[in-house]
């Protein structure tokens, strides 16, 4: 029987960070693992990777010297954080309460830092900042293989990258859906054309249009022109009044805008006071509409710069992330 030696083995790739363990739907669903949580304490602000180490082992003999005993917990690596809950004993079939089982639960962003000890690789910890006290708190936990907990931590650095690319989706998606409201906002307060020339056509109607003379108009102009027929068919909308002060003989030709108490007059002097409060307020509605369309692209704008910041700081924090874990993987065994 030929031996193995003879054939080139496959290396494992769960020691290639250049390959993802996991699919982006499986942190959707979540993955889960099964450690020992030795236990946890508040630790100042890590500046460096040797006082991460001196943490863990530090809480590490603590917990072993005070004599606590491991809990078995599982872990379960998804997008919405890293939830660690207690394991149901298989032999007592018995229910555990929710509250109870439950330890902790962090979302992605507030764990700051992730790794292994270099010389236990059964032993990974990860530092996280709560959001009540917003203290930094490290958890030891203990595998059962030392390829388990290189899982762990690589999972957990990819967890990283998923979150990462759906908020930068997420923040695409809600720029498209404010870029098309404020697009039916706009459309709504922009007047139609069409709108101000029925206004407009509907306010010079009682200039344009001609009103049949009535018997009694024919005969006060016949009165008042001396001599002009009173046979002649003239629209008094058009044409000028013709009227006879007391202190002067001669006819005084009036204009159409002027006070005049006739009929004529009167209809004249009504639609250019219409016509002109029109314009008014069509150019009062267009400073107001051209005053919000700034303050809304104002507003845009800096939703636009915040978003922007938000990305440019998540990206750094994911690449400083992803440089930790691969020098982790670096280190000799």
């Amino acid at each position: 029987m030929p031996s193995k030696k003879q054939y080139n083995l496959v290396h494992n790739d769960e020691y290639d960070t250049r390959i993802p363990l996991h699919s982006e739907e499986a942190f959707h669903r979540g993955i889960v693992f099964h450690a020992k949580f030795i236990g946890s304490m508040d630790v100042p602000r890590p500046t460096s990777r040797v006082e991460i180490v001196a943490a863990m082992r530090r809480i590490r003999y603590e917990f072993k010297a005070k004599g606590i005993k491991k809990k078995k917990v599982t872990l379960e690596v998804s997008v919405d954080g890293l939830k660690v809950t207690l394991r149901k004993k298989k032999k007592k079939q018995q229910w555990m309460d929710e509250n109870k089982a439950f330890q902790m639960h962090y979302p992605i962003y507030r764990i700051f830092y992730v790794s292994h000890d270099s010389h236990d690789l059964k032993i990974f910890s990860y530092i996280a900042r709560d959001g009540n006290s917003n203290s930094f708190k490290c958890n030891v936990f203990k595998s059962s293989k030392k390829s388990q907990a290189m899982r762990v931590v690589r999972t957990v650095g990819q967890a990283f990258e998923v979150c990462h690319k759906l908020s930068l989706n997420t923040a695409s998606e809600e720029r498209d859906q404010d870029n098309d409201k404020e697009r039916e906002r706009n459309d709504d307060h922009l007047p139609r054309s069409e709108d101000y020339e029925d206004e407009m056509t509907n306010d010079r109607q009682p200039i344009i249009q001609p009103r049949s003379p009535s018997p009694n108009l024919h005969k006060d102009i016949s009165i008042l022109g001396d001599g002009e027929d009173p046979g002649q068919d003239q629209p008094t909308a058009i044409t000028p009044c013709i009227i006879r002060t007391h202190s002067s003989a001669s006819p005084i030709r009036q204009s159409p805008s002027g006070t005049v108490p006739s009929d004529c007059g009167d209809i004249l002097l009504l639609g250019g006071n219409e016509l002109t409060s029109l314009k008014h307020e069509i150019q009062l509605l267009r400073e107001r509409l051209d005053q919000q369309g700034q303050q809304t692209r104002a507003a845009v704008a800096h939703a636009r710069l915040l978003q922007d910041q938000l990305a440019a700081e998540t990206a750094a924090r994911v690449e400083a992330q992803v440089i930790f874990i691969n020098l982790i993987a670096s280190f000799p065994q």
